[in-house]
């Protein structure tokens, strides 16, 4: 039988990406119903839930929880970026006049959403790694301690196994492709978990 991973806030899967090349059976979560069809194309279990909803004991079969609660809250991208307003192509500028974006930063309001992971992954008893950004820091480490390691501009959270990082020769601007992050890329492709971070983590697990 193959081991289950819960993939909460799963989104594209990067994370599910990764572990399923490892041999797992992933269960992914997501209240966006636009994420079904490609999260299954994958090969993982698609469930269309909001978390806080969810009874972390129903995980208790699983070998593990991940889960990247959103991060648009936390980011420090959505602090001074705006439109140009004379710019007709309407292009993101730091340069002029401009309005910032609509989404704000505001730490409490994302913590609605970590809290439901950690309870989530306390009530189940099982292995757990909650990933954020760099902007989350202060507010996750003011409730739930430090992050517990960190791997680029990603930061764990958990009592995750150790696990050995993959080599990513690019800067933190540059996804494990090389590919510049915010070139052309939405927020959720921006936030997705590279293959080789989610492969090593799920390696970990076993």
């Amino acid at each position: 039988m193959k081991p289950l991973c819960v993939d909460l806030f799963c989104g594209l899967g990067g994370w599910t990406e990764g572990f399923l090349a490892e041999g797992y059976e992933c269960v992914g979560v997501d209240n966006d119903p636009r994420f079904a069809t490609g999260y299954e194309a994958l090969g993982g279990h698609f469930v269309l839930a909001d978390v806080r909803d969810l009874d972390g004991r129903d995980f208790r079969g699983a070998r593990c929880i991940v889960a990247s609660p959103p991060c648009a809250r936390f980011s420090i991208a959505n602090v001074g970026w705006g439109i140009n307003p004379s710019r007709p192509d309407g292009k993101w500028t730091r340069t002029g006049q401009f309005r910032l974006r609509t989404k704000q930063r505001d730490p409490e309001a994302g913590m609605v959403l970590v809290r439901e992971a950690f309870r989530i992954c306390q009530e189940a008893a099982r292995p757990f790694l909650i990933e954020n950004v760099g902007g989350a820091i202060q507010a996750i480490s003011a409730e739930y301690g430090p992050p517990r390691a960190r791997h680029r501009p990603w930061y764990l959270w958990g009592n995750f196994p150790g696990f050995i990082a993959p080599i990513m020769t690019k800067g933190t601007k540059h996804d494990w492709n090389g590919k510049h992050m915010f070139s052309g890329r939405s927020s959720v492709e921006v936030a997705k978990i590279p293959l080789p971070l989610a492969r090593a983590v799920a390696r970990g697990f076993l």
